[in-house]
């Protein structure tokens, strides 16, 4: 059939022209840009795993270069340490030379010895305070830095959580004690650390199984008679502050968590490198219990005699619930009365936590993004360098109380003095030697890390490449085709459009 209006041919030809084209101009865009998946279109799924591919990439490149800055960072306080390690172990020389029994007894020769090892001190302590990395001084106790996004390095002694104020609920029988709590919470509890807070003002510390002081608490003013502080470590370490009858009496492990109890603005220390004994002393009686000792009213007795009655209670129905607010201690109680029992059940469930908590530590932690992800966590612990840090269980070369903090003369003016200057010396070389091995088996580890994300950013960028970039000869080959396709496109289009003018030789006959 002939026709004149509609040239079914030259549209069927431009169809495949076009259509050749867009694969032309696709081919010429892959083989332009390097890459087959250009746009979602190209290939949605492939573009969704060649992204996290590319995220995993990029970000281990970050992570390889943070565990290279991580490297420089354990480099420099090694640096440091080596320096510290020399001036101890003078100072141990010096001490040995003073402990000779040639030497009178708080002589001139002492004091000389004594002015140099102070010096050293000194020393000591100004290195620990002027070593820096980027800005950030790493031994002090008080680096906490974040250096990367996901994985980490922790370099320091402990990550501590938010301090709570808090209560735990008890069951007191009638006659039993009251305790209201105040909860502490730690992360990582660190080797030779030390921690101290407070409660309302009251000052306790922490330290660990390297200094033997395991705590010191100090119950605040404001705690009331009979109310106990409760200080609990998540680390499965307890201090029961609390105000109690009692003096000088000594208490054990066995009833530690339950039992011991202080005055307000007492101490406690608990020494060994687990609880063992504490003590208390000049205790004031302000232990309360209650009783019964009427219908329609509870008493609150203390210890000394005094007491604080609750009248005009009406008879409780079986499973009735009632508050009573004791002003005088800030806790309100919860009484209720089950059939056949005297129970006082859940006393703390109202106690008013007045005042905050404030944790602090004496070591540092930086954390250092080593890979891609957040789970690849790897924790190095050291603690302050500082005089007052290094030491023995007994004797601190620095700080209040330390060996070297007084006359220069002092740590070494007798034997005696120069044996026990000999043996913090010792204890403090040995927490060095300790935190030096922690920090050189780190630095081994980042290497190893530098090498394995380096393999793996390459495993990963070959696997990107397989599912993202051009394959050049098959382009080369398409492309070709499409030329060819197009040419035979254009000749056929050309011909199609001459198919009219044959109509014309028809009318002209």
């Amino acid at each position: 059939m002939t026709r004149i209006m509609t040239n079914v041919s030259a549209i069927n030809g431009q169809r495949n022209l076009a259509r050749t084209g867009l694969k032309m101009g696709k081919t010429l865009e892959k083989l332009a840009s390097g890459y087959r998946i250009n746009r979602a279109a190209d290939d949605a799924a492939g573009l969704a795993i060649s992204e996290k591919m590319r995220a995993q990439i990029r970000g281990n490149k970050q992570a390889l270069r943070n565990a290279q800055d991580g490297i420089s960072m354990l480099q420099t306080a090694e640096g440091a340490m080596d320096e510290v390690h020399a001036i101890l172990q003078r100072m141990r020389e010096l001490a040995v030379q003073a402990a000779n029994g040639t030497y009178a007894d708080n002589g001139p020769e002492r004091t000389s010895i004594g002015e140099e090892l102070v010096q050293l001190r000194t020393e000591i302590d100004r290195i620990a305070f002027s070593t820096e990395f980027n800005g950030q001084k790493v031994l002090t106790g008080a680096l906490s830095s974040q250096v990367g996004t996901a994985s980490a390095l922790n370099v320091g002694t402990a990550i501590i959580a938010t301090a709570n104020a808090g209560v735990a609920g008890t069951d007191l029988v009638s006659g039993d004690t009251l305790r209201a709590g105040v909860t502490a919470t730690f992360g990582t509890l660190p080797p030779a650390g030390s921690y101290s807070f407070t409660v309302n003002g009251g000052t306790v510390e922490m330290r660990n199984a390297a200094n033997s002081v395991v705590a010191t608490a100090t119950p605040p003013a404001s705690i009331a008679d009979g109310a106990n502080a409760n200080v609990v470590f998540s680390n499965g370490f307890t201090v029961n502050v609390a105000n109690a009858i009692g003096g000088g009496t000594p208490y054990t492990a066995a009833n530690f968590l339950t039992d011991i109890v202080l005055p307000a603005n007492d101490t406690m220390v608990i020494s060994g490198t687990s609880v063992s004994a504490l003590q208390s002393t000049n205790s004031r009686p302000q232990d309360y219990t209650f009783s019964s000792s009427a219908a329609g009213s509870l008493t609150l007795t203390g210890a000394d005699g005094t007491a604080q009655t609750i009248s005009g209670l009406t008879a409780l129905a079986a499973n009735e619930t009632r508050v009573l607010d004791f002003n005088q201690l800030g806790i309100s109680i919860s009484l209720s009365n089950g059939p056949g029992t005297q129970t006082i059940a859940n006393v703390i469930a109202g106690v008013i936590a007045a005042g905050a908590i404030t944790v602090e530590g004496t070591g540092s932690q930086s954390t250092l993004q080593v890979g891609a992800n957040v789970p690849d966590t790897l924790t190095l612990d050291f603690v302050s360098l500082a005089s007052d840090q290094l030491g023995n269980s007994a004797f601190q070369l620095g700080g209040a109380g330390g060996l070297l903090s007084g006359s220069p003369s002092a740590a070494v003016a007798t034997i005696q003095n120069s044996h026990n200057l000999m043996s913090a010396l010792d204890g403090a070389i040995q927490t060095l030697n300790s935190l030096r091995g922690t920090l050189g088996a780190a630095q081994n580890r980042l290497e190893h890390t530098i090498n394995s994300l380096g393999v793996a950013v390459e495993n990963l960028t070959a696997s990107e490449s397989r599912i993202r970039d051009s394959d050049i000869a098959e382009l080369s080959s398409d492309l070709v085709a499409a030329n060819i396709l197009q040419s035979a496109g254009v000749s056929v289009l050309a011909q199609a459009n001459q198919t009219p003018q044959a109509v014309l030789q028809l009318l002209q006959r």
